[in-house]
Formats: structure tokens, sequence, C-alpha cells
């Protein structure tokens, strides 16, 4: 269920593109990166005490078990990535043992419910995916095992109010 909340707590918000810069300094790009045995994304919902607010969340299988690893967001959009501080502050768990693999798949839109894909690339597609679908393969009988399609509950401003950017609305 962890993994479950923190993906529906998924948020559209962007990095910037050289990890060297400032928010707000260069191009920005959205974050939430998937390939089929890894996933990365901005969560609002951190389990590490030390990462009250926003945090990265990477999921992925390393030597039969299933890990997790968080780091606060405020780092990793700002110059306080490099160095120690970073490390420090990235906090890393194993979630299952006995994990054969984990699969991702993302789904393209509401509209086109059967379409779901290996990969997904918020700087890409500039867009979330609707939902995330997530299979675990125990290594040995009896094992963990799990399947789970998770619904992105998320909406820019721009969604809401059909508008085509971020500027006044006309009167």
């Amino acid at each position: 269920e962890l993994i479950v909340r923190q993906l529906r707590s998924t948020t559209a918000l962007r990095l910037p593109e050289d990890e060297n810069e400032e928010q707000g300094e260069g191009e920005d790009v959205a974050y939430f990166v998937g390939e089929s045995d890894r996933l990365s994304f901005i969560t609002a919902a951190p389990q590490a005490p030390e990462n009250s607010g926003l945090a990265v969340v990477d999921l992925w299988v390393e030597d039969g078990q299933l890990m997790l690893s968080e780091s606060p967001y405020f780092l990793l959009a700002s110059e306080g990535k490099i160095g120690a501080e970073f490390e420090k502050l990235t906090f890393a768990a194993t979630l299952l043992y006995d994990v054969e693999s984990i699969s991702f798949e993302y789904q393209q839109s509401d509209l086109e419910r059967e379409t779901w894909v290996d990969s997904w690339d918020a700087s890409d597609e500039d867009a979330l995916p609707v939902a995330v679908r997530i299979e675990v393969k125990p290594s040995i009988d009896g094992g963990p095992s799990w399947y789970h399609e998770v619904p992105l509950f998320v909406a820019t401003l721009n969604e809401v109010t059909g508008e085509d950017h971020f500027s006044e609305p006309e009167s």
C-alpha cells in the first residue's frame, strides 16, 4: 500500500534540466520517468521522517529485493544536490525480499483505456500518465506476488480551467 499511496500523491512538478542550476533558471523539465523495470517520480507523501513536504521516489529491484529510495525534492530542485547533505538526507529501504522482478506500465489517456506503454518520460510526453500498472513477481514459491493499477489524481490548472497557458483569464 505504500507504493499506491505515494503514486496517488504524485505531483506535476518540474526540475531544472541542468542539475546544477536553481529552479527558475534554464529550461525546466517535467519529472516522472518510468521504464518497464524502474520508476522515479515526485510525491507529496514521503515516508522518511526527515522528508516532510515533497520527495523524489525511486523504485527498482536489486539482488532479489524491491528497493525504495527517497530524496527531498528541495535538494534536487536546488544547487544543494551536490555534496554530503544530499547523501545524508536520501532514505533507502528494502520493501520486499525474494522478488524476481517488478514491471511497470503506463496508461496514456482516459479515452484510451486499453493503451498501456512500457516507458514514460513526462519531459517527452509533457504530461503524467493517467495510471500506472505494477506487477511484482516472486523468485520463490509462495514469495511476494502483487498486481495493482494505480490511477494518478493529478490535474493542472490548465486542465481544470481549459486555458492554454498560465496567464490571467481573458474577460
